[in-house]
């Protein structure tokens, strides 16, 4: 009788790249063991797989939604100028993420890359890209993209767009479930 293949939910709450760093780390890991990994992103947590794109770029594009793709996980009748404001003043990406302790007024996260970079150690894009090609589920919140108004184009890695209902039935059935 074949071993059913152990599982694992990891949700991303944080922006914080100490936090990412360590989600990553426990999903790969778990991966790299045989697992099956499912990785979720809310709120802040989705800022990881968001494509870098400057301030300059965010005040002056003009976002056209493929309407019959974006409909599918976001209700774009009721997108308003807040959620524009939210996206400009929110950097986003993984490399511009700030530390939850010791941010040192913004000079924490460079002096930290340069840590793991001086010890050999990944960062939060390699660690992305490593759970890529480990074959980790990513998805994000659909509440959280619908409010944020995020768009699966702005990504750096394919993700789905579930509702709780998803990760309830994710986290049910997996083996392990961790919330960071």
């Amino acid at each position: 009788m074949a071993e059913e293949k152990k599982t694992a939910t990891i949700m991303l709450l944080s922006g914080d790249m100490d936090r990412a760093l360590i989600a990553f780390m426990i999903a790969t890991g778990y991966a790299a063991m045989g697992m099956e990994v499912k990785m979720w992103f809310t709120l802040w947590g989705a800022n990881c797989l968001k494509k870098r794109q400057s301030f300059w770029h965010k005040l002056f594009r003009r976002k056209k939604y493929d309407k019959a793709k974006e409909s599918r996980y976001r209700v774009l009748e009721t997108d308003s100028a807040m959620q524009d404001l939210v996206e400009l003043v929110n950097t986003g990406d993984s490399s511009c993420m700030s530390l939850s302790r010791l941010n040192l007024m913004g000079m924490g996260p460079p002096i930290f890359k340069y840590l793991l970079k001086r010890k050999h150690l990944p960062d939060v894009e390699e660690l992305i890209q490593a759970a890529v090609d480990l074959e980790i589920s990513f998805t994000i919140c659909q509440i959280c993209v619908d409010a944020l108004g995020l768009s699966l184009d702005e990504l750096v890695a394919p993700a789905d767009v579930r509702g709780v209902s998803g990760y309830m039935q994710d986290s049910t059935h997996a083996h392990i479930n961790l919330i960071i």
